[in-house]
């Protein structure tokens, strides 16, 4: 498999893995072929990142190779795409799209926050419920 290859897929890794995965700078690197990670190699990867739709927190990502980084496929209805909106919100200008951004958003945490709503009921319940007393 060709380095190009390698990238081409890695969308499709992290998918597997929910949307996002977390990754350290020294896999990153190895990854790309390379053995340490200088500035001009970590260029190329945040290039190999962005042509293969994958986004990166932190935005600028370090040259420690011990660094934790995050990556997230932008283009998924998972939780990828709610890190990239939440990334594009956090980095960019208000402008014309900033509300339905928001709007866009804000029904996803909704989703999501339903989806735990019914446990955080029964946890809440149980704690205040009466204790029975063991003799």
């Amino acid at each position: 498999m060709t380095n190009e290859q390698a990238w081409a897929e890695l969308p499709a890794l992290i998918d597997f893995s929910g949307g996002y995965d977390l990754w350290d700078v020294e896999r990153l690197v190895l990854f790309a072929g390379s053995q340490k990670a200088g500035a001009r190699i970590i260029e190329r990867i945040e290039q190999q990142l962005a042509e293969n739709n994958i986004g990166h927190l932190p935005t600028k990502l370090p040259t420690d190779s011990t660094c934790r980084v995050l990556l997230y496929n932008k283009d998924q209805p998972n939780l990828g795409f709610i890190l990239r909106l939440v990334h594009d919100l956090a980095t960019h200008e208000a402008d014309d799209n900033t509300n339905a951004s928001i709007h866009q958003l804000k029904t996803l945490l909704d989703g999501i926050s339903t989806m735990y709503q019914p446990n955080a009921r029964r946890d809440a319940a149980a704690r205040h419920a009466p204790r029975s007393v063991v003799s």
